[in-house]
């Protein structure tokens, strides 16, 4: 072969090398958000090829993070890198596809979602669903032995603890963050301790909360510490019951559907209203203003005086005075 020719088989070669590289380092970013008062969440997706996704997660140093990755395709792995930095933590492909361990510094991690250059280059897919878990850090983060850290016995009570500030703890249907939110709880709220499982990494406990209305549910065993003294009935939410002006559909006339409340404290206040149907609707107030129903229904409201009037998903409307949520 003349050398010419040699020199241009070699330079196709060198470009298609290049070419091919280009595409394995084709990465998309996509920033992770948990909801308001979740320390995870659960990521379903679908890559193709040399594709690659990165899910960057804000942390700082001392935070404990868990990452589970379950795929179709046996050759998609994630590699969790730091920040700035492309020598990863962990390589799945290595070291499986779980991890859980302490952060060395603060910053954005990357959790690198890809398929291997074999199953790669054949143009195969993968589905898979990730779940990452962030400690909240602090004085839980290694695991102190006053924390819900066991899955059997355990304190008669739990007390709420390391919620972020202005935030509250979400009560969940059933252990995992894909339930419904049936309740809300704040720092220094007693509980009873009814027992705690795992669910995927996450340890989830199961409680019971409130006086004589009392309501149980799960919640992360993260933010529960073993109540440092007997429970109270004044260390306890206070509650109340009643009626309130309702409506379930757009121009239905208001009427009255019965309601109960557990207060915590600044406004903070789990409201649960018996519809006509039988089912319950929950609205949570937190800083004196209601943020949050059931997943999927959005929760506008105006003021009117000392009258909160709140519409849920697209006909549902509440009157809701002060006192139901201040007391008084």
């Amino acid at each position: 072969m003349p050398y010419s020719s040699t020199l241009r088989l070699t330079q196709i070669l060198i470009l298609l090398t290049v070419s091919g590289l280009a595409c394995a380092q084709d990465i998309r970013q996509e920033r992770v958000r948990f909801a308001a008062g979740e320390t995870g969440a659960t990521i379903e997706g679908r890559i193709k090829g040399y594709e690659s996704i990165d899910y960057v997660i804000g942390a700082s140093e001392g935070q404990r993070i868990s990452i589970a990755f379950e795929t179709s395709n046996a050759s998609g792995y994630f590699n969790l890198l730091p920040p700035d930095i492309e020598t990863a933590i962990h390589v799945g492909s290595i070291n499986g596809n779980d991890y859980d361990g302490v952060l060395p510094g603060s910053g954005d991690y990357r959790i690198r979602v890809y398929l291997m250059r074999n199953a790669a280059r054949r143009n195969e897919v993968a589905d898979y669903v990730l779940d990452v878990e962030i400690s909240p850090g602090g004085s839980n983060a290694g695991g102190d032995p006053d924390f819900a850290d066991g899955l059997a016995g355990g304190p008669d009570y739990w007390e709420v603890t390391d919620v972020p500030p202005d935030d509250t703890l979400n009560v969940r249907s059933g252990a995992g963050t894909g339930n419904r939110v049936v309740g809300e709880l704040a720092n220094g709220d007693t509980v009873r301790n009814l027992g705690c499982k795992m669910a995927g990494r996450s340890r989830w406990c199961r409680i019971e909360a409130g006086l004589d209305m009392k309501f149980t549910g799960w919640v992360n065993g993260r933010y529960l510490r073993e109540a440092s003294v007997y429970p109270q009935e004044e260390s306890l939410n206070s509650e109340a019951s009643g009626e309130v002006p309702c409506a379930t559909s757009v121009g239905q006339p208001s009427g009255y559907c019965p309601f109960r409340v557990s207060r915590g404290q600044d406004g903070n206040a789990s409201v649960w209203i018996e519809l006509p149907s039988g089912d319950e609707r929950y609205i949570e107030f937190r800083s004196g203003e209601p943020i949050t129903s059931e997943s999927g229904l959005d929760v506008t409201f105006e003021r009117t005086g000392d009258l909160f009037l709140i519409r849920v998903g697209r006909g549902e409307r509440y009157e809701i005075p002060d006192a139901v949520v201040f007391g008084g």
